[in-house]
């Protein structure tokens, strides 16, 4: 995890020089989730139950060792790491499970204001994890509320369009039939044909709307345009699609398009957000024509709707997180999906008029330079 190689390499600053080892517990097992200095531990995961980590972990009590040997030198043998001396602070997150910050050095020991430093240091580690996971649990409670809207949204949608369709082609049969007339019953059975063909056309459309099959089989791109030509044909809406994400240096023209390819979860969110900023341009902007733009610079993804509308003054009025928007998934739903990859969206009115959505998402695993700072500020 970079965040807590940044924290390990801000804590091996502060004692200038040796080996920093982060271990969390998570699950009944002790991980290394970073270590940064002189020597690289050999272990990976240790359990909390019959190892000399655990034994560590379970006590909660800061240690320092002067040349370990035989037991006290057990859970170093275990790191796989020769010290000298070493220091040991707990890591206490309350209603967070906890962990370890591990100081070593192989050829000199470690002074007062040392010990000092990493308690200090161990202090600030617990309080950033323990922000981290809240931050995380808030996301997935965001998450499951955010699908639980969908579902309502999509059964609202069946029960009133299709299932009540379906029933009234179902009545109008029935009628017919206990008219015994022939050709009452052929003229029925015609109209209810034609009504099913209607009805098939609104599950495929709803079927689309819930899993675009293009977005798993030919990527964003050809979703997107997909999406562009039934806001076309639905909703009159012109809309145009201008991607410029970037090909590995070596990549052969054929295989292009696959080197384009996001990771599928952002390009699932991408493409919802998008779909749910083209249905409130259609439901309330007024506009006629609206420019999709998706871009990656210095690892991070930037994608963009802006409509020519009448601009949303509604949004002045709405809260924070644009709660409040009628109809659809809406502002807050689109909102906890960028949160959920870790993006930020923003909605402001577009030059000349109109109204633009921004959402920029870091790429997984590669935070900016700016991102690096403000975490490595903020220990």
């Amino acid at each position: 995890m970079w965040l807590l190689r940044l924290m390990a390499d801000r804590g091996l600053a502060l004692l200038d020089g040796g080996t920093v080892v982060i271990l969390i517990e998570e699950r009944g097992e002790l991980r290394i989730g970073a270590c940064r200095g002189e020597q690289q531990a050999s272990l990976r995961i240790a359990p909390v139950e019959g190892t000399a980590l655990g034994a560590l972990y379970r006590a909660g009590e800061p240690l320092a060792v002067e040349r370990p040997r035989g037991q006290e030198a057990a859970w170093l043998h275990e790191l796989g790491m020769q010290a000298r001396a070493a220091l040991v602070e707990p890591l206490a997150m309350e209603g967070h499970g906890g962990g370890l910050v591990v100081a070593v050095r192989a050829n000199a020991g470690f002074r007062r204001h040392d010990r000092e430093s990493l308690r200090a240091f161990a202090t600030s580690v617990a309080q950033r994890l323990a922000a981290e996971r809240s931050v995380e649990i808030e996301r997935l409670r965001h998450g499951v509320q955010a699908r639980e809207r969908e579902r309502t949204r999509w059964a609202r949608e069946i029960h009133d369009e299709s299932i009540q369709g379906m029933g009234a082609l179902r009545m109008k049969l029935a009628s017919a039939r206990d008219l015994d007339d022939p050709t009452a019953l052929k003229d029925s059975v015609e109209a209810v044909l034609e009504g099913l063909g209607h009805e098939i056309d609104g599950l495929r459309h709803l079927i689309t709307e819930l899993r675009p099959a293009a977005l798993d089989d030919l990527g964003l791109e050809a979703a997107l345009q997909a999406l562009a030509r039934r806001a076309q044909a639905i909703d009159g809406l012109d809309v145009s699609i201008e991607m410029d994400l970037p090909v590995s240096a070596g990549v052969s023209d054929a295989a292009a398009d696959d080197a384009r390819r996001l990771d599928a979860e952002l390009e699932s969110t991408i493409y919802r957000i998008v779909q749910e900023a083209l249905t409130n341009v259609s439901r309330h902007a007024q506009a006629s024509k609206a420019v999709v733009s998706i871009t990656e610079r210095d690892d991070v993804v930037y994608a963009s709707v802006t409509d020519d509308g009448r601009g949303l003054p509604a949004v002045e009025r709405l809260g924070p997180r644009g709660d409040g928007l009628e109809g659809g998934f809406g502002m807050s739903g689109m909102r906890e999906r960028a949160e959920l990859v870790g993006g930020e969206l923003e909605f402001g009115p577009a030059p000349g008029g109109g109204t633009v959505v921004r959402l920029a998402v870091p790429l997984a695993g590669r935070p900016t330079a700016a991102v690096e700072d403000a975490a490595a500020s903020a220990l």
